[in-house]
């Protein structure tokens, strides 16, 4: 028998904490996408080494039409240092989907979020971010040199790091033009889910098709953060904003 699989035309690569899992459940209801039956696949992260082969079995195989599409939703392939040449090796013409969330704010979501989940063992949320580099930097060298895939602190406790976009973008950019990148605000996806996702599917070139179900997903609540701890915090990624401005536009501005 033939092989049926299809190859993934695009990718939801972050960032984590911005609203991934709600744009997955909104395309996931439109009739020319098929998805994998779970979000986050983590193969170009965690579970390269299973192959490519393997990979392509996890998306939907026989297509109704040849107008239908499918790919995935993995956030930390944003972050991750060694994802973009993988995925350039692999498909080096799929499109690039990012939300991206106020920093600020997006780290404080990703600390209540490991609270929850009892992998943070800190009370304070400054108190972790004042640790972020203590307990991360050995195993980010460790994932750059290519020593080990990935690491549980490296990911539990990137408050911060994950964050610096502007860093990140760069990285992806030496591998694809800016013209397979969407890049969306996160505060407008909340706001306006429609519209910006009106946006998405003429970047994917589907017809705009309204979810049926347009509620959030994995959202929280929590404290808000103290004025005097988002400045500090403000300030910390300041420098990185601008980085982040010039490569994708004035529009990503938060503070």
């Amino acid at each position: 028998m033939a092989d049926t699989r299809r190859k993934p035309s695009f990718l939801i690569i972050g960032a984590q904490k911005a609203g991934t899992s709600s744009l997955f459940w909104y395309l996931s209801q439109h009739p020319d996408i098929r998805l994998p039956q779970r979000k986050e696949l983590h193969f170009f992260d965690l579970r390269y080494g299973k192959g490519i082969d393997w990979y392509e079995g996890l998306f939907p195989t026989n297509l109704d039409s040849s107008q239908q599409i499918t790919g995935e939703a993995s956030p930390y392939y944003l972050f991750h240092p060694r994802v973009p040449e993988r995925v350039w090796r692999h498909y080096p013409n799929i499109r690039l989907i990012a939300l991206l969330r106020n920093p600020v704010d997006r780290a404080y979501s990703h600390f209540h979020m490991e609270r929850k989940r009892s992998a943070e063992p800190e009370e304070s949320f400054m108190r972790a971010v004042e640790l972020e580099e203590h307990r991360i930097g050995e195993e980010r060298r460790r994932i750059s040199d290519g020593m080990i895939e990935s690491g549980d602190r490296f990911r539990a406790f990137s408050y911060l790091s994950r964050g610096l976009y502007g860093q990140q973008i760069a990285r992806w950019r030496q591998y694809f033009p800016a013209d397979q990148f969407l890049f969306l605000k996160s505060e407008d996806f909340f706001d306006d889910p429609i519209g910006q996702l009106w946006r998405v599917y003429d970047f994917l070139n589907v017809t705009q098709v309204a979810p049926k179900d347009i509620g959030p997903v994995n959202s929280g609540t929590y404290q808000e953060l103290a004025a005097a701890e988002r400045r500090i915090l403000q300030d910390y990624f300041q420098e990185d904003s601008v980085l982040c401005r010039q490569l994708i536009g004035d529009e990503f501005v938060w503070f």
